[in-house]
């Protein structure tokens, strides 16, 4: 057994230093300055998938010591070193062909690969040339694979445990804090009895749910036949857009009630809001149990920087690692992060087994993510504020049969392969053809979502919690797939920012269309006024209360442009506003303006710029006072320009 022992020892230390070489170079080359979450909990992430790689390693080791256990054990380690060393160079060469890529972009065409790889040769050379001088070639030989181990895989491990338990930790006192908190708060709710009288809350939102694709709103096929059956004993805001065209500034908004021009996440690759004027904290501090469910890494609330204000925590229906423990527990949790998204991205193409037994995917179905929201729902204490953030219909636009192939003539993978899902950006005429199989699918999207809709709020009026409940449906954003535009994020057309919104107020059994003018803003003030609790003053929407008909409100929305190249946008370069039945869309980088009359122009294909300047001006001059009012530090500068 001691044999056997040093067989798998000397065979674990080797490949545990190829783990974690490999694991290091890949945590240099995702490593962003820009990524929103602080780095202690990123290396928290890396750590978890470091540690699910070394559970892999251990298995795998653990079967070849088996198999060469009545083997020449000392052939058999030289054999292993061997490999191990190859291993170690062909780690080597992917990540320093990876980085002569990544500094050939970084530096400009000025500098050739050539000579990038000339110079790192030279530095190699002087290296080893330094190393023999010093050392014998025995030494050499002995010691250079002892030394990674003692100097690399050991510090790093250690690094990554202390990382998880204090990660943990801060987790474990964070849930504590905001539990006695609760629990004194509830004490004093009770002896005034009005947290009994508060109704649970329960928030969806799609991602990238455009209203222009909704049976609900007209749209031709019949996508969403469920809401427009609970539409009956809802009201519907057909007037509903959202404050931006990104999720990370749009959840924002949503769970603070504050534009995007106010609470300053303007981008995704800003900061985080942290700041305690926020629904979750005013809920949290009446008595309410705040909990998360996210589908994908934009809408996790440490990526939105609200996990503060959870009492009962924040689950994730997507990337399931091997040791599941270290990302889905509820309190025993690391959370996902944007660099280590990044990371298990790129291991899990080489690693496919890195969350076996579980289907390994950047989100979660809606299927899935209802799932868990219908099992929370029982355990929650009440009254709850649950957000449940569903990924569909967003790209890849996958659903399952029969919705599969129910619109499209061009499968989804031959569409991709002429025009990606996740292109965000312009595309010539010629794609048009495979755009719409994109629109196909994301229809199919849709009617899947629509289906895990009506089962999750079947089972949920089965709930006795349901009783006295205020359930609200919207999007975050919408999505393109014309105008020479895929995907969602620089134009500000009506596919792109008009979603829906659906509320079912407690107790409401008659249904209500309102063609008032809504926004994301307006979602936070009008949770609190059903509620029963003081608007705060620092929101910027106003509660809705099922009974609007008509408003003189303009809304704003700003864009987000993706990067092009090494350029990244740190703010909007377009924004919206629409006032009555005209919008003003105006470039703030050219200072060029589009005008459309929506009630004439619903498809905005008539520019009125040129033909109605006082129209504009007047349209401008609301924006611009609306402009002025910014208060965070980061503010959006948009002149306008010559018209001609």
């Amino acid at each position: 057994m001691r044999r056997f022992g040093r067989l798998y020892g000397g065979l674990l230390a080797s490949w545990l230093t190829v783990i974690v070489y490999l694991w290091t170079l890949e945590a240099i080359a995702i490593f962003g300055i820009r990524d929103p979450e602080p780095f202690l909990n990123q290396f928290a992430d890396w750590s978890a998938i470091l540690w699910t790689l070394v559970f892999w390693t251990v298995v795998a080791v653990l079967i070849a010591s088996f198999i060469v256990q009545f083997a020449n054990h000392q052939s058999a380690l030289l054999f292993n070193e061997q490999l191990v060393k190859t291993a170690l160079i062909l780690v080597t060469a992917i990540y320093f062909a990876r980085w002569m890529f990544t500094w050939k972009l970084l530096l400009g065409s000025s500098v050739s690969v050539r000579s990038i790889l000339l110079g790192m040769t030279v530095i190699l050379a002087l290296w080893v040339w330094r190393r023999r001088r010093s050392l014998s070639q025995s030494e050499v030989h002995l010691s250079s694979l002892r030394d990674v181990w003692f100097y690399l895989t050991i510090p790093v491990l250690i690094l990554s445990v202390i990382a998880l338990f204090v990660t943990v930790g801060q987790r474990l006192l964070s849930i504590r804090r905001n539990q006695e908190e609760l629990r004194r708060v509830v004490q004093s709710e009770i002896r005034n009895q009005t947290i009994q009288s508060r109704p649970n809350v329960v928030l969806i939102v799609g991602d990238a749910l455009r209203a222009a694709s909704m049976s609900l709103h007209g749209y031709n096929r019949e996508t969403t036949p469920f809401l427009e059956r609970f539409a009956q004993t809802s009201t519907v805001y057909d007037q509903m857009h959202s404050n931006s065209t990104s999720t990370r500034p749009s959840l924002t908004t949503i769970l603070t009630g504050k534009h995007p021009l106010t609470h300053g996440r303007l981008t995704k690759f800003l900061p985080p809001y942290n700041n305690p004027e926020n629904l979750l904290n005013v809920l949290r501090r009446v008595g309410y149990t705040t909990a998360v469910i996210a589908s994908n890494s934009d809408a996790r609330l440490e990526a939105l920087g609200f996990t503060r204000e959870l009492v009962y925590g924040e689950y994730s229906s997507f990337r399931n690692l091997t040791l599941s423990w270290l990302r889905d527990n509820r309190v025993f949790r690391v959370s996902p992060t944007t660099s280590g998204d990044r990371m298990y991205d790129e291991l899990a193409q080489v690693a496919p087994f890195i969350g076996f037994p579980k289907r390994t995917l950047g989100y979660g179905s809606a299927e899935v993510t209802f799932d868990r929201a219908s099992e929370l729902i029982s355990r929650l204490p009440e009254p709850f504020f649950l957000f449940v953030h569903v990924h569909e219909p967003h790209n890849p636009y996958w659903s399952p049969p029969p919705f599969r192939g129910r619109y499209a003539k061009i499968d989804y993978h031959a569409a991709n392969a002429e025009i990606s899902s996740e292109y965000y950006n312009r595309y010539p005429p010629r794609l048009q053809p495979f755009v719409d199989a994109h629109r196909d699918h994301y229809d199919e999207s849709i009617e899947y979502l629509d289906s895990e809709l009506e089962r999750f709020v079947m089972l949920f009026d089965q709930n006795q919690k349901s009783r006295n409940s205020l359930l609200i449906i919207t999007g975050d954003h919408g999505e393109s797939f014309e105008r020479g535009f895929l995907n969602h994020g620089e134009d500000l057309y009506e596919t792109s920012i008009h979603v829906p919104l659906i509320v079912k107020f407690s107790g409401q059994k008659v249904g209500f269309r309102s063609a008032a003018p809504v926004q994301s803003i307006d979602i936070a003030p009008t949770i609190l006024h059903a509620a029963g609790i003081t608007v705060p003053q620092w929101i910027d929407g106003v509660p809705l209360t099922g009974e609007e008909t008509s408003s003189q409100r303009e809304t704003v929305t700003v864009n987000y442009k993706d990067p092009e190249g090494r350029k990244i946008y740190n703010l909007p370069t377009k924004v919206a506003i629409q006032w009555r039945e005209y919008k003003l869309i105006v470039n703030c980088a050219s200072g060029k303006t589009e005008l459309y009359d929506l009630s004439q122009d619903p498809g905005e294909l008539t520019d009125l710029s040129s033909r109605q300047t006082t129209r504009l001006n007047e349209l401008w001059k609301k924006l611009n006072q609306r402009l002025a009012t910014q208060q965070s530090a980061r503010k959006l500068i948009c002149q306008l320009g010559p018209q001609p």
